[in-house]
């Protein structure tokens, strides 16, 4: 059998198992429903926005340094900023960062937290491809979320004082608000995942099934396999009210009126 030939059955069998496919996608849907409905936490975001910019460093370098501050204009300086500022982001993904942080709010708040609350909590993105960049705090508990941005807001710029020689620098931009309610727990996004890996997994039952069939259904299959013509067929009784029984006589099986 041939490519094409092939592929025909395949669509022939899927066309055919539509419902089988209808019936795997609604169930995926219920499942992902089912799953997001139980297992899905809900989780409160606070936010806080800076604005990294370079400085000349006179103030912050010491007399005898030899680094080499040359920057003309505050177009260079915001090149520089734009430069660096992927660097000190991946600075702030950092466990010693978390540590800062953690020990900062403990003294802060008079609290005992531990570095491993921030893990997977803060999120740090720089917004479209400017010079600001943003630090999201997600957890379950929204006063959480909101004194952990709250402390950002002084931590963050201290640490970019205290690195590179205080080149770049941060200021705040837009405070941590508490939020209110709750993160979706994104139903529309899971049910779809879900329902398109049942509709695979459907589909590929029947693909895998139809190509492992070696049975013969039609004349035109026992024609094109063996390259013989066809000299006849037995007819399907079946619901015409006539039944072949094991009966032998001289001509074989006899076939009886029921």
């Amino acid at each position: 059998m041939n490519i094409d030939a092939n592929v025909q059955k395949i669509l022939f069998a899927l066309l055919r198992k539509w419902k089988l496919i209808v019936i795997f996608a609604i169930l995926g849907a219920l499942l992902g429903y089912f799953y997001t409905n139980q297992y899905t936490t809900l989780t409160y975001s606070s936010d806080v926005k800076f604005l990294a910019y370079a400085t000349d460093g006179n103030d912050d370098v010491d007399e005898n340094s030899s680094i080499d501050i040359v920057r003309s204009s505050n177009t260079s300086k915001m090149n520089y900023t734009r430069s660096m500022l992927p660097t000190y982001i991946t600075i702030m993904e950092t466990n010693e960062f978390n540590s800062r942080v953690v020990n900062d709010l403990n003294e802060t708040y008079n609290s005992n937290f531990s570095t491993s609350m921030l893990n997977g909590a803060l999120e740090t993105e720089i917004l479209n491809d400017t010079a600001i960049f943003q630090i999201t705090v997600t957890t379950t508990d929204p006063e959480l979320s909101y004194k952990i941005a709250k402390q950002l807001e002084t931590t963050v710029p201290k640490v970019m004082k205290e690195k590179n020689q205080g080149l770049v620098r941060a200021s705040v931009e837009d405070r941590a608000i508490k939020a209110t309610t709750a993160g979706s727990k994104g139903y529309a996004k899971k049910m779809l995942f879900t329902t398109l890996v049942a509709i695979a997994l459907s589909s590929a039952y029947v693909v895998l099934r139809t190509l492992l069939d070696v049975r013969i259904k039609s004349s035109d299959e026992l024609t094109e396999k063996y390259n013989i013509p066809v000299l006849g067929s037995i007819p399907n009784f079946e619901g015409r009210g006539i039944n072949a029984t094991n009966v032998k006589g001289v001509d074989g099986y006899v076939i009886k009126k029921e």
